[in-house]
């Protein structure tokens, strides 16, 4: 009987540094030859760590911790890093003026945000080094395109976005690195005539897309995959008609619609935190793991796969 090869799938870590960590150390737990994630690398905000009288400060969500030494500023910026957001060393007036200029904060994001992405593939590759796990990485809406390049020039990660890739002898994986329109207009998101343009030109170069794995972050439209509270139109309060949260479905449709006609053997998704799932489309399992990397816990998909199909599915959290 041949070896499967199994796959550990996570997406939205959203710069979570103890759900990166967790995630890289999870391919040991797991025994997994393949670590992929499915979009939403980047972190979504940074945060200052203001100079004080004899160290530093820093304030998220209304706690304040100080550092009186290296050793506590970097234990100060690995807190910031594990609650998912990026450190910033700044002084108050100078990031006041930051702040109020949105063209050069998103300047110093981007800079800040590949930093980060550099550090977190050199601690990868230095924890996966002799485990023989390959890792795989994709972008997401909330991404931002530079990150292609510094995955792309890593040397050891392989970015999924652009080309198909070879997971074994038998199964290629083909990525949709966007998102359908959402309320936020995000980085990378297409309309759903683009996405169904894009996934034709992917399908084309698949040599079995039958036996192929569909790595797009969006879920598909009206599935228990893409189900979401329906915001106000301030995007902050959920809609709780009659006491009950309003829930409605925000997938793609183009998504649906390549899956239904293509059949790939799996689709696996993110971008729909709270609707972890698994469900069919014809023959094609469709995965989302969700996401809850506010709580710093990894959520996950243990796939199995073999020569003729999918052997085994778990749903994973850590």
């Amino acid at each position: 009987m041949a070896k499967p090869t199994r796959i550990l799938f996570v997406a939205d870590l959203h710069g979570s540094a103890v759900c990166f960590r967790k995630f890289v150390n999870a391919a040991q737990v797991y025994r997994a030859g393949v670590l992929l994630v499915g979009g939403d690398i980047a972190a979504k905000t940074m945060t200052p760590i203001f100079p004080e009288s004899g160290g530093w400060s820093a304030t998220v969500e209304g706690e304040t911790r100080t550092a009186h030494s290296s050793e506590e500023l970097a234990r100060l910026e690995g807190w910031l890093r594990d609650g998912a957001t990026v450190p910033y060393r700044t002084p108050k007036n100078d990031w006041l003026e930051l702040i109020a200029d949105r063209t050069e904060a998103d300047r110093v994001f981007l800079e800040l945000e590949l930093e980060e992405l550099r550090r977190s593939l050199a601690w990868a590759r230095e924890r996966l080094r002799g485990v023989g796990a390959r890792l795989l990485l994709g972008l997401g809406n909330d991404d931002l395109t530079p990150m292609e390049e510094v995955i792309a020039a890593d040397g050891f990660a392989e970015l999924t976005d652009r080309e198909i890739l070879h997971l074994d002898d038998h199964h290629e994986l083909l990525t949709l690195p966007y998102s359908n329109p959402t309320p936020w207009s995000t980085h990378r998101e297409l309309p759903e005539p683009e996405i169904a343009r894009f996934l034709d030109a992917k399908v084309a170069r698949l040599e079995n897309p039958a036996q192929s794995v569909f790595n797009l972050h969006v879920p598909p439209h009206n599935t228990s995959l893409d189900i979401a509270p329906r915001l106000d139109q301030n995007l902050v309060k959920v809609m709780t008609p009659g006491g009950e949260p309003d829930l409605v479905h925000v997938g793609s449709t183009a998504v649906r619609a390549s899956l239904e006609r293509h059949q790939p053997l799996l689709g696996l998704h993110g971008h729909i935190h709270e609707s972890k799932g698994s469900t069919q489309i014809g023959r094609t399992v469709a995965i989302n793991p969700g996401s809850a990397y506010t709580e710093g816990t990894l959520l996950g998909a243990v796939v199995d796969l073999v020569p003729k199909g999918i052997r085994a599915t778990m749903m994973t959290t850590g």
